[in-house]
């Protein structure tokens, strides 16, 4: 019965967020399900006041309208489920903590270990799975959840500029070899060091003891499980990042290099 209100609520929010496609071209407007749940620590840029979307969720429903893509941003976790990913060409992530446990945080349901395992194979049979800033601070200890997304989030220092080295892919292909940016830079635990980085950031420059003896780390990678894709990157903590240019082409282009829709 879930399940099957979670299909009829799906299409309802289909129908009411059809709009037409510009800026970039596709063949299909690609659908994506921006999943923003905490249960642990709630950021401030998905945070909910009194029903209404939170600043980087209708800042990614605004950008998919400019650019063919149809966000559907919800804090149901449960909506994660066997049924309902193949509704989707992407799914993203700005979550916290175990997605299996309940949360005062907001009245959404949880993702039922069924649904996790179901997210996991989605993938890995072909789907398309973008995590932002928070994805490697979900399902700690969940070993199969870290293979795929890379790593484990450890801990981070105060908010600052470093200095970023961008690798060359058509997921960055617009940003400079060197970039700056001032946000909250995570640090990882288990990597998996499988992935392909995209974005290296110079740790021996920033303030922190623990940045510097761990020096020049990813920060943004790419890898391709199984016949899947998937684009993770710790950046995205602050709402300046989120309405810098170049962030939004990187998360624009993850979206579409994710669903096989660039290359």
């Amino acid at each position: 019965m879930k399940r099957l209100f979670g299909i009829a609520l799906l299409a309802s929010l289909f129908a009411a967020m059809a709009v037409p496609q510009c800026g970039f071209t596709a063949d299909k407007e690609l659908t994506v399900l921006f999943l923003t749940k905490s249960q642990g620590y709630e950021h401030e840029v998905i945070h909910r006041e009194k029903g209404q979307l939170g600043f980087t969720e209708k800042l990614m429903v605004d950008l998919g309208k400019e650019n063919g893509l149809k966000v559907i941003p919800t804090k149901d976790a449960g909506l994660i489920n066997a049924d309902t990913l193949p509704l989707f060409d992407v799914v993203m992530l700005y979550t916290t903590g175990d997605l299996c446990q309940g949360s005062d945080k907001d009245m959404s349901s949880a993702m039922s270990e069924e649904g996790r395992e179901a997210l996991l194979e989605w993938v890995k049979n072909g789907g398309a799975l973008v995590g932002t800033h928070t994805a490697t601070d979900t399902f700690h200890g969940y070993a199969p959840y870290t293979q795929l997304i890379g790593a484990e989030f450890a801990r981070h220092g105060q908010q600052q500029e470093a200095t970023i080295t961008v690798k060359k892919h058509p997921i960055t292909s617009h940003l400079p070899e060197s970039w700056k940016l001032t946000d909250e830079f995570y640090c990882f635990k288990n990597v998996t060091n499988t992935f392909t980085p995209l974005m290296i950031v110079h740790g021996g420059g920033m303030i922190e003891d623990f940045y510097k003896e761990t020096g020049d780390y990813p920060i943004a990678w790419i890898e391709e499980p199984g016949k899947g894709r998937v684009f993770a990157s710790a950046l995205g903590h602050r709402k300046d990042v989120w309405e810098n240019p170049a962030f939004q082409q990187i998360i624009l282009k993850a979206i579409k290099w994710t669903a096989r829709d660039l290359n």
